[in-house]
């Protein structure tokens, strides 16, 4: 799809938002949409679709799944009970026109504005999206001393008797390359890169980044446990993580 001429988005290069919602489709030769707003995954989950809460903590899923958001459980719980309060409001207002939203709902409003104040609009609830903060850190750990990402992923998902990852790599307008890897039915986007090889090790760095990833209060006070350890890694590998003895 894209954005019809007049559109005022149209005018940009660039959005600067993860989701792009619009009001009207128009089929010429392509399929065209007009009335579109940049939005946050924020402003998203609280104003969009039925939102309801997925396998592991910290998992949000809207629409039955259609769309999957991943965050520390604690900001989740937070999402949804503010979602169930905003839907109660939005209701009243519906069945009472005359009802002051902002009267009623005042601190429901202050802690939406609070919440959705601190979003970025990285996209970072997302797969395949990570805040720029992290971006050359995630990087670094995934590649320092010459090691692949590609070979990394591979050897993780063989280990855990998975099928080797897929790729799909797609030329952009801007004369850039973007990745997609694909396993065990999820999806990793990588960052637009020169060529089709960089534009896959992101790819893959993007996967390793959520395979690999441990919320600050589970991680060992050692800082050096192997990366194929970690929660989201062992919950693939379908195995509980022994815990560790130390003598004496």
């Amino acid at each position: 799809m894209l954005l019809l001429q007049n559109s005022v988005n149209a005018r940009y290069q660039t959005i600067p938002y993860p989701w792009l919602v619009f009001d009207e489709k128009i089929k010429v030769n392509v399929v065209f949409i007009r009335d579109s707003t940049g939005t946050s995954d924020s402003i998203l989950i609280l104003f969009g679709g039925a939102l309801s809460s997925g396998v592991q903590a910290g998992h949000l899923k809207m629409l039955q799944g259609y769309i999957d958001f991943f965050m520390d459980p604690s900001l989740a719980e937070c999402f949804l009970q503010l979602k169930e309060e905003l839907d109660k409001l939005i209701q009243k207002k519906l069945d009472n026109p005359s009802l002051d939203i902002l009267k009623e709902g005042k601190y429901l409003m202050l802690a939406v504005q609070e919440l959705v104040s601190g979003d970025l609009c990285e996209g970072r609830f997302v797969f395949g999206r990570q805040s720029k903060k992290s971006e050359s850190t995630d990087n670094c750990r995934f590649t320092k001393d010459g090691t692949n990402p590609k070979s990394l992923l591979q050897t993780l998902l063989m280990r855990a008797r998975h099928s080797p990852p897929k790729y799909k790599t797609k030329h952009l307008k801007t004369n850039e390359f973007r990745a997609l890897v694909e396993f065990k039915g999820m999806q990793f986007v990588g960052k637009p890169k020169k060529n089709k090889q960089l534009a896959e090790r992101d790819a893959a760095v993007e996967a390793l980044v959520w395979l690999t990833h441990t919320s600050n209060s589970n991680q060992d006070e050692e800082g050096d446990s192997p990366s194929d350890v970690t929660d989201n890694m062992l919950k693939l590998l379908g195995k509980r993580r022994k815990s560790k003895r130390h003598s004496g």
